[in-house]
């Protein structure tokens, strides 16, 4: 069974998707639903709306609609939590809300803030509760998502996003989408700047600083993390050689593939390859999700931690009555998150 859950029924009028993937698939894309990203384990670099943000283990990251976005993995093993939902959930029960944008990015200053250590816990609850068959895990689902959409209103900066929409925009958008086709297509041939820009039917030099201002990265940067892309699924999931792997990907050769493997990972993809059992792998498309399975090692109490549902080992002192009152101020707590969201839509 996989970390995966799609919202159906009368409980998810609108789209809704849950999952924990590895964040092995770098590549530029958008959508119409928000993207709320935890990232459980490893070291990412996200790139959206012209920026680039170094994600660490615990970081989360709200891809707002409509956001062109690309994320890529800096370790070896990188694990998020992705849930992603329809703008109307936010616009139902709020007609302003329509159409907004939310500023929410953890950093190192405040990765630890309140506000941010709820979000991972309602998230980590969404998971936990879509993963259980318990009658009542329907009821923690809903409510932790409604929580964390309070969360996100009440202690984050928001803006109308109505003004920045133009039709300038979504011929950019269209644009780079072009563009990033393009080279999904044709990255183990020879690219230079100029045949992009000619993709793009603008020239060299103004390319270069579009291409840049869109997506939040040089052109050359982007291509190559294309390539390296392609070459780790055939370095961890095909037997073929190291020179051949870099030639089908696009690499000028062995030693700037290898070179680059070194840079990120800090060891030789020859390591790599002396490290692993091709043959244990799953076999997928390159572009799949590899969603993971609820036995994966170590992620069901990475999920428990971030809840809030690690349990202390109780004390012989212990009484029973303690527990009661432990949920009471739980509870309590809870209303008290309530009506602090409640006030701060007034």
């Amino acid at each position: 069974m996989k970390y995966f859950y799609k919202g159906d029924g009368p409980l998810w009028p609108h789209p809704l998707e849950l999952y924990v993937r590895d964040v092995n698939f770098f590549r530029y894309n958008w959508h119409h639903e928000y993207e709320f990203l935890l990232l459980l384990e490893g070291d990412v670099n996200f790139c959206t709306d012209g920026k680039s943000f170094a994600m660490r283990e615990g970081d989360v990251f709200l891809v707002n609609s409509n956001k062109g976005h690309a994320m890529v993995s800096q370790d070896k093993e990188s694990t998020a939590l992705v849930l992603r939902f329809a703008p109307e959930y936010f616009s139902d029960l709020e007609p302003s809300f329509r159409k907004i944008e939310i500023e929410c990015v953890s950093t190192p200053k405040t990765r630890n803030e309140s506000r941010l250590v709820r979000l991972r816990q309602y998230a980590a609850q969404m998971m936990l509760a879509a993963g259980s068959s318990a009658p009542a895990s329907r009821f923690t689902l809903r409510g932790a998502f409604n929580m964390l959409l309070g969360e996100l209103l009440a202690d984050f900066p928001v803006t109308s996003a109505e003004p920045r929409e133009s039709p300038r925009d979504r011929k950019n958008m269209k644009t780079i989408r072009n563009v990033t086709d393009w080279l999904e297509k044709n990255y183990d041939r020879k690219i230079a700047l100029e045949d992009a820009a000619k993709v793009a039917r603008y020239n060299r030099t103004y390319f270069s600083s579009f291409f840049r201002r869109n997506v939040g990265i040089p052109f050359y940067d982007y291509l190559t993390r294309i390539r390296f892309r392609h070459a780790l699924y055939q370095l961890n999931n095909t037997g073929h050689s190291l020179t051949d792997i870099a030639a089908d990907c696009g690499f000028p050769d062995l030693k700037t593939f290898s070179s680059y493997y070194k840079r990120l990972f800090g060891e030789p993809p020859g390591e790599r390859r002396r490290s692993i059992d091709t043959s244990s792998f799953t076999q997928a498309e390159e572009s799949e999700r590899i969603f993971l399975d609820m036995n994966a090692h170590g992620i069901e109490e990475k999920l428990r931690a971030f809840a809030q549902l690690i349990q202390n080992e109780p004390t012989p002192s212990a009484q029973p009555e303690n527990n009661t009152h432990q949920e009471l101020d739980r509870i309590a707590e809870l209303c008290g998150q309530i009506l602090t969201i409640a006030q701060g839509k007034q």
